[in-house]
């Protein structure tokens, strides 16, 4: 029973962790640097979440951006009849993360990263967005499965 709760406890976290370091992703694509630069770590104080959910979804959301020109090629190519500026913001950015984790998080089953960013575009975003995210999502673990088989 305690294994269970303790799970269920850094499934939580990690949910809320994603969800800001979502929020912070969708910031930085719509202010630029001047959010990288100046309005990044006060949004992160501002964030309603403890200490350890902000330090996590900072490096989350960090190392996301600092992947996201690789994410956005595999978007493009994943969705050639969609220019990337195309998308909704939060539809580009929950696929940033989830392409991120997916590439960096070996820890966490892809499945689960799947699962996570249609709940992400399910919170945020639209019910048709659920879908595409999925669809692309599902087409990035084909494309890899390959690689890792």
């Amino acid at each position: 029973m305690a294994d269970t709760r303790h799970a269920s406890k850094f499934q939580h976290e990690r949910r809320q962790v994603r969800k800001l370091a979502l929020q912070i992703l969708c910031q930085a694509d719509v202010q630029g640097d001047d959010f990288l630069v100046e309005l990044w770590p006060l949004f992160l104080a501002q964030a309603d979440a403890d200490d350890t959910v902000r330090q996590a979804a900072d490096g989350m959301a960090r190392q996301a951006w600092d992947y996201h020109g690789v994410a956005d090629e595999q978007i493009s190519r994943l969705t050639p009849q969609w220019s990337l500026s195309r998308l909704a913001v939060v539809d580009r950015n929950v696929l940033r993360l989830a392409l991120w984790e997916l590439a960096h998080q070996s820890d966490v089953p892809p499945k689960v990263v799947l699962n996570e960013a249609i709940e992400l575009a399910r919170e945020f975003s639209t019910e048709e967005s659920t879908r595409f995210v999925n669809g692309v999502l599902d087409a990035a673990l084909k494309e890899r499965a390959p690689q890792t088989g």
